[in-house]
């Protein structure tokens, strides 16, 4: 007769869950650090204005740990993802649909080799929502946030040479000073929600704040800049602190300035422009998008595949002779997404975004109101940031899957009650 069923002994099992537990934290680690872009690609660039085709194929290479280890880590948490895609059926189908742009792709190889890493990130994120609380997903933005400003600011003044860019903007550890304004812009949001919900000892997260405020404003990221004031309000709109009545002031004062702000615009266009810092075509971006809006027309309902149009010589020399000037994307995320995946994947797209927006404000209406802050926070800087820079559905950028897990997150079970 076989022997009856023993369960492990509980000091086993207690060391096996903490060396899953390490393993995780691990592999999240590092995934969250490389997925900002920080370090690695400034180290091989250099004091060069752009990355080597040598550089770029080994930087791929940071991927395979992610490539390898996300798998594992969803298979972990397998019955919850799959119900969490079950869930939100529009992700994986806009997955499934930029996965079809390898059939009609300009450049099928670069498109497929991208997807591999879109696919990845997607599912990683998943897996992330489902595995972290809000709580413990704020701490560890909060610590990679901590790691993005203390880093910059080490490459600022140990090498100068790498962290300041020609203009004396400042890059920090990254290749531009639009990749510190992203970084120090999540830090900013990042801190102020971690103060507010003490995640964290309050006076490195107060030091942290004025860091990433310094290296924002140094970053001359005028994007930034803008994205930051705009969450800056929304924080402030959604402090529990406030009642109705200072609520609908600050509401009102807010749409008031946005008016002022508005009509300004139209009729003084050349006082921002020269306030900025810009020229009226937002530093050449009105004359590419007409360009990009020409090209989206060619095939509207297809696009021209997955992140495939900026890789072909003769569509990226044609701009540059056009444009004088060498334009790496569309510089709008929405476009981008447009370019690649054509009007349909677009409207897709939209509709996520749309459906992640109403998650987050339904997660803070029912009692959740960290993780519901954290969403709204993160969701509106995502849109707002990519009506000028092509980070939408970037297949291994921090962005896409901030916004994925988020989405993920605010549409999964009830909170638990350390996250209210």
């Amino acid at each position: 007769m076989n022997a009856p069923y023993e369960p492990a002994t509980p000091m086993g099992s207690s060391r096996s869950r903490r060396l899953v537990r390490v393993l995780e934290e691990s592999f999240v680690a590092y995934v969250l650090v490389t997925s900002t872009g920080a370090v690695l690609p400034l180290l091989a660039m250099g004091t060069d204005s752009s990355l080597s085709p040598e550089d770029s194929a080994l930087l791929r290479t940071t991927l395979i740990p992610v490539l390898v280890g996300t798998p594992l880590f969803a298979l972990a948490h397998a019955r919850a993802v799959l119900a969490a895609l079950s869930a939100t059926p529009l992700l994986p189908i806009l997955v499934a649909y930029a996965v079809a742009s390898v059939l009609w792709s300009v450049a099928p190889e670069i498109t497929a080799r991208r997807l591999l890493a879109f696919v990845t990130m997607s599912l990683l994120a998943v897996a992330l929502a489902v595995r972290f609380s809000g709580r413990e997903l704020l701490e560890r933005f909060t610590w990679l946030a901590l790691i993005l400003v203390i880093t910059s600011l080490f490459f600022v003044l140990a090498f100068p040479a790498l962290g300041t860019m020609a203009g004396g903007a400042w890059r920090g550890a990254f290749t531009h000073k639009n990749g510190l304004g992203l970084a120090a812009n999540f830090a900013v949001l990042v801190f102020l929600l971690a103060l507010r919900y003490a995640v964290g000892p309050r006076p490195l997260l107060s030091a942290g704040l004025v860091l990433a405020a310094v290296l924002l404003l140094a970053s001359r990221s005028a994007n930034s800049l803008v994205v930051t004031i705009v969450g800056g309000v929304l924080f402030l709109l959604l402090s529990p602190s406030l009642n109705s009545l200072a609520r609908a002031a600050l509401i009102s004062a807010g749409i008031a300035c946005l008016a002022l702000f508005t009509l300004w615009t139209i009729l003084f266009p050349e006082d921002l422009a020269n306030l900025l810092g810009r020229d009226l075509t937002l530093t050449g971006r009105v004359p590419l998008w007409e360009h990009v809006l020409a090209r989206i027309q060619e095939r509207p309902w297809t696009g021209w595949g997955y992140q495939a149009f900026w890789t072909v010589p003769a569509f990226a020399d044609y701009v540059l002779l056009t444009l004088a000037w060498p334009a790496p994307n569309a510089h709008s995320g929405y476009l981008e997404v447009a370019l690649g995946l054509g009007w349909p994947g677009l409207a897709l797209t939209l509709v996520l975004l749309a459906q992640a927006l109403v998650r987050a404000l339904c997660t803070y209406a029912k009692g959740d109101r960290l993780l519901g802050e954290l969403a709204l926070l993160l969701l509106v800087a995502f849109l707002v940031r990519n009506l000028v820079e092509s980070e939408l559905l970037q297949q291994s950028g921090m962005l896409w899957l901030l916004f994925t897990t988020l989405l993920i997150a605010c549409g999964r079970r009830p909170p638990r009650i350390a996250d209210r």
